[in-house]
């Protein structure tokens, strides 16, 4: 099962499992998706095709996994009403997350509450073992990225396929990554304007949340831009359509890496992904932009990104 008790507005985090566990069930394993809000059920049954059960009590929830002889249960974010879940003995509780970054929520300590946590890579088995104290290993699973690999590759474009991808501003300064309001308008400002470039903005769902400034910032651009606002669902879907991608330090980023898409990335605060990264990959202040994307267009870089 796949455990989701938030509203449609963090929907994003169940959707990007929802193609994964869909493949799983045509290969004969009994999947299903429980919710808690109705908004987010009534959106997952018009996104998959998997059982939906809905419920706002955990008792019926929990009655019902019984009946079913549940083995698993999934979950996609760190909610606290994950922690109401988890109060229920017998199937194994997994944390799979919606995605992977350097960002705060990737070392959180309630990791500890799940019998495994599944991660992509050594890399993420090196972050959590540096950074949560008294952490098990062996909890950890690494499962690579599954929502990459069954992705449609686009076909070839005369134009540059730009995709600015900035996260959102984070509920705290160590998840402030966000470059919507500092560089937003001058990314996209440079780019749409030239011919060589086809040009995509998916700004993060919950961009605004938090903050006033960014809110104020995601408005105005998806109105003075608005012809390059990403239309599709699918985050992965996205980078394969670009030939480079614009992202601030996170899973958008990593992704990028993983996928050999060349990567600006844009923001100050340090990371390895950032320290890593050749300088001329490192968006700065983004003083003549379309030409370095142009040039990183142009050029192999992913050995680089490795």
């Amino acid at each position: 099962m796949l455990f989701f008790a938030e509203g449609p507005g963090q929907f994003y985090q169940l959707g990007v499992w929802l193609g994964t566990f869909e493949r799983l069930a045509a290969q004969g394993l009994n999947v299903g998706v429980v919710l808690m809000d109705a908004l987010s059920a009534r959106h997952a049954l018009a996104e998959s095709n998997l059982p939906i059960l809905f419920s706002r009590s955990m008792e019926q929830i929990e009655n019902k996994l019984s009946e079913w002889n549940t083995k698993s249960i999934n979950y996609v974010n760190n909610a606290q009403r994950n922690f109401t879940m988890l109060r229920f003995n017998g199937p194994a509780h997994i944390h799979l997350n919606h995605g992977e970054s350097e960002k705060a929520s990737m070392v959180s300590n309630q990791l500890k509450a799940y019998d495994f946590a599944c991660v992509a890579g050594a890399a993420a088995v090196e972050r959590i073992t540096e950074n949560i104290s008294r952490f098990d290993p062996s909890h950890l699973v690494q499962i690579g990225r599954p929502q990459l690999d069954e992705l449609e590759l686009p076909g070839p474009s005369e134009k540059i396929r730009v995709l600015y991808a900035p996260t959102w501003e984070g509920d705290s300064q160590a998840m402030a990554y966000s470059s919507v309001a500092t560089l937003g308008e001058r990314i996209l400002a440079q780019l749409s304007n030239d011919e060589r470039f086809e040009v995509r903005f998916r700004p993060h769902p919950k961009t605004g949340d938090v903050s006033a400034e960014a809110k104020k910032a995601v408005v105005s651009l998806k109105s003075n831009y608005a012809a390059t606002v990403d239309a599709l669902s699918d985050a992965a879907q996205s980078l394969v359509w670009a030939d480079v991608a614009i992202c601030d330090t996170s899973a958008m980023a990593y992704d990028a890496v993983a996928l050999n898409i060349p990567l600006l990335l844009a923001g100050d605060p340090q990371s390895k992904l950032h320290s890593g990264l050749p300088l001329d990959q490192r968006l700065g202040n983004a003083n003549g932009l379309a030409q370095r994307v142009a040039d990183l267009a142009a050029s192999s870089v992913a050995g680089a990104q490795k």
